[in-house]
């Protein structure tokens, strides 16, 4: 089984424009800083459309994508609603900024926004699992893809955040979150990796060194740097975000091979 590649930037993007849009919509109900807000929902809005056409690059014939879209039981159709409700909602949230618009019309889109970017980042995670695969069959691989992709969106919007130059009690607060994020990979990562055999095994090096070091320890690390440190937030968010990212891709490209273990079974029939 070869690593799909298109289906890898597909999740690890959506999964980085739904989550840093949760935490842009977490801080409407924290007040926190009030930086990053139309900025950020239009640059989630660009990641979930680049993921989106890597999605279809998958397809040897991507009109036929029309007819799966006709059985709302498939993976694809969720994926696709949510990726499309996700955008939508961001586009909204984008335009209540732009025109000034708070209060409970923000708070409302604030709370659809942050329960579309858990269901999106979790929901692409969840359409692997299949009882031919053991390494899939795990309530733990969509949990891996939600945890990193917390981390990956904490970490960007600290970055976001501190690009802007919000104040560094802001700043220190999202460090305290990109550290607690980072942990939470850190744990999925390695709860995945012990279930399915990622840990072990060719796949080990890459897994323990891109998907949970860099996916789960170096955000984390980060994130605590930034706590002692909140005016190097930006170098400190801005290298989180690209380890994060590393880590995220590893995870799901380590997904792939450890799936392919399967196939060995078939060599002695």
């Amino acid at each position: 089984m070869d690593i799909q590649w298109s289906l890898v930037l597909f999740t690890a993007l959506t999964g980085l424009g739904g989550m840093m849009f949760f935490f842009i919509c977490l801080n409407v109900f924290l007040r926190k800083t009030d930086k990053g807000q139309f900025i950020g929902s239009i640059m989630s809005v660009v990641l979930l459309a680049a993921g989106g056409i890597a999605s279809v690059t998958h397809l040897s014939h991507p009109d036929r994508m029309l007819n799966a879209l006709q059985h709302p039981t498939s993976g694809i159709f969720t994926e696709a609603v949510l990726v499309g409700l996700l955008a939508v909602c961001a586009l909204v949230f984008a335009l209540m900024i732009k025109r000034e618009i708070d209060g409970g019309a923000l708070k409302a889109v604030a709370a659809i926004g942050m329960v579309l970017g858990i269901l999106m980042a979790f929901m692409a995670g969840q359409s692997y699992i299949m009882g031919a695969i053991p390494a899939w069959n795990t309530e733990l691989l969509p949990l891996g893809y939600l945890g990193t992709a917390v981390a990956l969106g904490a970490a960007a919007y600290l970055a976001l955040i501190a690009w802007q130059k919000a104040d560094e009690a802001a700043c220190k607060f999202y460090a305290v979150v990109l550290t607690v994020t980072g942990a939470i990979s850190l744990a999925t990562t390695l709860a995945y990796g012990i279930v399915s055999g990622a840990c072990t095994g060719d796949v080990a090096p890459i897994y323990l060194v891109g998907a949970v070091a860099l996916g789960g320890i170096a955000p984390a690390a980060c994130g605590y740097l930034a706590i002692q440190k909140p005016a190097n937030a930006l170098v400190l968010a801005g290298t989180a975000t690209a380890c994060a990212f590393v880590g995220a891709v590893a995870y799901r490209c380590a997904m792939w091979l450890v799936g392919a273990t399967l196939y060995g079974f078939f060599g002695l029939i």
